[in-house]
């Protein structure tokens, strides 16, 4: 394995107490086939990371070999090249619900519910540990929940159910949870007020997707967000980036998903301002081209980090650590809804929460107003459309004045001063 990425660097060094891997390498990703008709290539993830799961997969078959649920969470695959189909249902008494994806578009699994994948495509897929109703993924090590229902019937329970690490290396077989559906003789009377007075998650602007959901009408939540409709691209004068944003709602265990495109040219006169996410972790996945993140820039407790990143790595920038981006990059941001350690960040309308600490300069009076000033403590939206100022629990941020440097051997005679 690559040297770097086995032992923390000198940057990482300098915060030594802040732990856990700031970028993984896309080429130090483990490589493996589960037999299901899709390659992946796993990145190791550890038991403090707010993801459970987190692949790269290449899928060229005309049909996944295999029909699986993940439990507790929804599974997320944003399609980066190509096109394909996704089957929901079709077992476990659920409905069959077919949807077809291409590049852009972000693909969303719901929890519990059986699926399969087929064309020829890449893709990022990618799950959180603890989802957006506070349960935990079942294992702090064994976080990849997999039901197995391949040859299964419309109402049969699961053949198996077994439990992974990030890196598929390892699987813990544990007792099926259920065994059959037994449908009830008003079942589809059920089925018809679900669909008439359940509250529905308007996610997603595509007609004929909403109409796919109804086929499941008591699994509330969008399944597939298109791009071309639901993700306009915009211009962030905040970040200087062009930038789409997916729709996320509170049925959602992501506060954000955003692919944004950054230009080393807009650095020189819009640098990013310097900014933390005090209860989550920031996830990026650079998708083409490279640039640099510079940890601690504006909080003088915070040891300076830089990382140089490229196309294939995953960057991770830990809860409550100011940092900053430049480069020529696309990437695809993502935080979860709740860190792993059971916090849950904001309100369930304001999940995207921010600490800023730098307020850089701007060439045009538009672009100044998007910044906030140092200090501010601000939610956003997944969109990042409407701001929730909030009372600032950090009033600032500095070392102890006395700077704790010495004894007081007038005070504790016989102490070395």
């Amino acid at each position: 394995m690559d040297e770097m990425f086995r032992r923390p660097n000198a940057a990482q060094a300098a915060n030594p107490y802040i732990p856990g891997a700031r970028i993984l390498p896309g080429r130090a990703t483990c490589s493996a086939d589960l037999g299901t008709g899709v390659r992946y290539h796993l990145y190791p993830l550890s038991e403090l990371n707010d993801l459970g799961f987190f692949a790269r997969i290449e899928m060229a078959t005309d049909e996944d070999s295999s029909l699986r649920a993940h439990p507790d969470f929804n599974l997320y695959v944003l399609c980066l090249e190509g096109s394909g189909q996704v089957r929901l249902g079709g077992t476990g008494g659920y409905g069959v619900e077919h949807y077809e994806f291409e590049a852009g578009d972000l693909v969303i699994v719901p929890r519990d519910v059986p699926y399969c994948l087929a064309g020829a495509f890449k893709a990022v897929a990618l799950h959180a540990r603890t989802n957006a109703f506070g349960k935990a993924a079942p294992h702090s090590r064994f976080c990849h929940p997999v039901l197995d229902y391949l040859s299964c019937g419309a109402e049969d329970g699961p053949n198996g159910a077994y439990l992974f690490d990030p890196l598929c290396s390892q699987r813990l077989e544990v007792p099926v949870p259920y065994g059959s559906v037994a449908a009830s003789p008003h079942r589809a009377d059920a089925e018809a007020l679900y669909r008439n007075v359940t509250p529905r998650d308007p996610q997603t602007g595509d007609a004929a997707n909403q109409a796919q959901e109804l086929v499941n009408p008591s699994v509330i939540g969008a399944r597939l967000l298109r791009k071309a409709v639901d993700a306009p691209e915009v211009y962030n004068a905040n970040a200087g980036n062009k930038q789409w944003a997916f729709p996320l709602t509170w049925t959602d265990d992501l506060a954000i998903c955003i692919g944004a495109t950054h230009s080393s040219i807009s650095d020189r006169d819009r640098p990013f301002d310097s900014h933390s996410h005090p209860d989550v972790e920031e996830y990026k996945y650079i998708i083409s081209g490279r640039g640099t993140v510079t940890i601690g820039d504006g909080d003088p407790t915070v040891e300076t980090e830089v990382y140089d990143y490229e196309a294939g790595d995953l960057v991770i920038l830990p809860r409550g650590m100011p940092h900053v981006d430049a480069g020529d990059y696309t990437a695809l941001y993502f935080h979860t809804r709740q860190s792993v350690f059971g916090k849950v960040p904001g309100t369930s309308r304001y999940p995207h929460g921010a600490y800023v600490y730098t307020k850089p300069p701007r060439p045009t009076k538009e672009e100044r107003a998007a910044l906030n000033e140092p200090g501010t403590y601000v939610f956003m939206d997944s969109r990042e459309t409407l701001n929730v100022f909030v009372p600032n629990p950090i009033e600032r941020i500095e070392h102890n004045p006395t700077g704790l440097t010495h004894l007081r051997p007038d005070l504790f005679p016989g102490e070395p001063g």
